[in-house]
């Protein structure tokens, strides 16, 4: 007996790297003098719709998703029809087979991930290895954003191109002190602090650029002096970091906060709070300021982060300009 083509799927997840779905389209618009391509809206995404087929990529089927301009259009990935994908219409046929009617059995398609089924693969920049996703979620992902969250009060802050990094303190009388990364001598003391990217403790080495900004910036002394069990997240930014499209000077790098966790109390502190305290211990808070315009170092901004007050929560807006000109290199994070 045939294994019927859904036992191979699996649900989406949060957590899990999105590559292939299917989604309801929205609208549908031409583009003015071109036959073979149309803009789809899909959950708050302008994305550019091939009538004409897979195309190629290094000599095989593929696409590398990325935003890109198209026939004077901005494109956040791209689309394709349902019926250029067999395995796909015979999961559907299935489905409506289980449930005996077609809405229900598109809704329960809707859930399922398709990355492995296709053979998709997660296209791995040549510019950095990033362990996985990260951040807050692009506005066009969230449905019914301002339905849910026009009139809540955020704080803004400018959405800095650099790299995940926490720098935690904890003391030993912290009961998550065993948690704490161990040297491979087991009779040597945990140390009580260390610097963090997205899934792994980093090495503390002379080279380590993610050590060297917080030795510069005296980040762990400054945790120490105050006594108290916290991790200070935010994003390292700097010459070698991504394509410097900040403008950092050769050989210059610096870690901005935008939160800071209460390892005690497992909850982020009140935005507020937590810029408070950034000024008191002298650290380097990210500039709280449209995402056009001009960032930090008045090179082109990135885009911006809106963050609730009580820091559970946030999204990001990324400009359109920054993404067309250095988008290519931060393939991995959207």
């Amino acid at each position: 007996m045939a294994t019927p083509a859904i036992a191979h799927l699996r649900p989406l997840q949060s957590a899990s790297r999105k590559l292939v779905f299917v989604r309801r389209i929205a609208d549908l618009q031409p583009i003015k003098g071109n036959r073979h391509v149309e803009v789809a809206k899909i959950d708050g995404w302008s994305v550019v719709v091939m009538k004409e087929g897979i195309p190629k990529y290094n000599g095989q089927c593929g696409h590398v998703v990325k935003t890109f301009m198209k026939y004077g259009r901005v494109s956040q990935g791209i689309v394709f029809s349902l019926y250029l994908f067999t395995e796909i219409q015979k999961v559907q046929e299935e489905l409506e087979a289980k449930f005996g009617n077609r809405e229900m059995a598109v809704d329960s398609l809707l859930e399922l991930d398709f990355t492995t089924t296709l053979g998709i693969k997660k296209y791995d920049s040549v510019y950095f290895d990033p362990a996985g996703s990260y951040g807050c979620e692009r506005a066009q992902n969230v449905t019914g954003l301002f339905d849910r969250f026009g009139d809540t009060v955020s704080q803004i802050t400018e959405k800095l191109d650099g790299l995940p990094m926490s720098v935690y303190h904890v003391g030993v009388g912290s009961e998550w002190y065993r948690a704490l990364p161990q040297d491979h001598d087991s009779s040597k003391e945990r140390p009580q602090y260390g610097v963090r990217g997205l899934e792994n403790d980093y090495v503390q080495h002379e080279k380590s650029v993610f050590w060297i900004a917080t030795k510069q910036q005296n980040i762990i002394d400054k945790l120490k002096r105050l006594g108290k069990n916290l991790a200070v997240q935010g994003e390292l930014c700097g010459s070698s970091i991504m394509s410097n499209s900040m403008g950092f000077a050769e050989g210059q790098h610096r870690f901005y906060v935008f939160g800071i966790y209460d390892i005690d109390r497992t909850a982020w502190m009140s935005a507020d709070k937590a810029f408070s305290l950034c000024r008191q211990l002298n650290l380097t808070h990210a500039p709280v300021e449209k995402a056009e315009g001009k960032g930090l170092l008045r090179k082109k901004r990135e885009g911006l982060v809106f963050r609730l007050p009580n820091n559970t929560w946030g999204f990001k807006v990324i400009a359109n300009s920054w993404l067309l000109e250095y988008g290519q290199h931060k393939l991995d994070q959207w």
